[in-house]
């Protein structure tokens, strides 16, 4: 989800802002209007628009990442430099090229993002060794080593089993219904008021990730 909302344009006029995705659960909707129950209990009212766009966010496994696969990976840098993976969402080809290339994401120090092809993918086993150091290392059972290609240039990504994958899909706004789960992501006004540039639902009552 980071790799669509890293996506959308950004050419917002002065008196709008970006605002960081806002998770929670549809409390109410209307044709013009969300209400979103955030975790903490509040509730956030969202703006609905013609130029909102919706999808679908469905659960894959991370076997679904395959050679030519156009993926977007939200990753970690760390101190030896390897980039580990947070998050992978897998484009359908309909959106192959969408925000291509690789950059820092708003977030902690070293947080990146990766649009790209996928241009080979590696299983990574364990190393069999007693240094808990080693053991406790990015080398993980059942990890794929992805190098993304791009124009440009390419990126080597360790993906653990553990990270969530997900494909999406094209919605309206008939995915909205109390109680699904979603990601906004839009503009603050000057009034305060959030108008919402693009809502992640999760499918079938799932959370879609960040």
């Amino acid at each position: 989800i980071l790799a669509m909302v890293a996506a959308l344009g950004t050419g917002a006029a002065e008196a709008q802002t970006k605002t960081t995705p806002i998770v929670g659960t549809v409390s109410s909707v209307t044709d013009t209007e969300l209400d979103l129950a955030k975790a903490d209990g509040t509730v956030v009212p969202v703006g609905l628009t013609d130029k909102t766009r919706f999808s679908v966010v469905s659960a894959l496994s991370i076997d679904d990442i395959q050679p030519n696969s156009y993926v977007g990976v939200g990753a970690m840098t760390g101190a030896d430099g390897t980039n580990t993976a947070i998050e992978v969402t897998v484009f359908p080809d309909s959106a192959r090229g969408v925000g291509e290339g690789h950059h820092p994401m708003r977030g902690p120090p070293g947080t990146t993002m990766t649009n790209a092809a996928v241009k080979s993918v590696a299983v990574r086993a364990r190393p069999m060794s007693t240094n808990a150091a080693v053991a406790a290392s990015t080398e993980v059972a059942g990890a794929r080593q992805l190098t993304l290609a791009y124009a440009g240039g390419t990126q080597t990504i360790i993906v653990p089993d553990n990270v969530p994958v997900v494909t999406t899909a094209t919605a309206d706004r008939k995915a909205l219904a109390p109680g699904v789960h979603v990601i906004v992501s839009g503009e603050r006004g000057a009034d305060g008021a959030i108008a919402a540039a693009r809502i992640s639902v999760g499918a079938n009552g799932s959370v879609p990730p960040i």
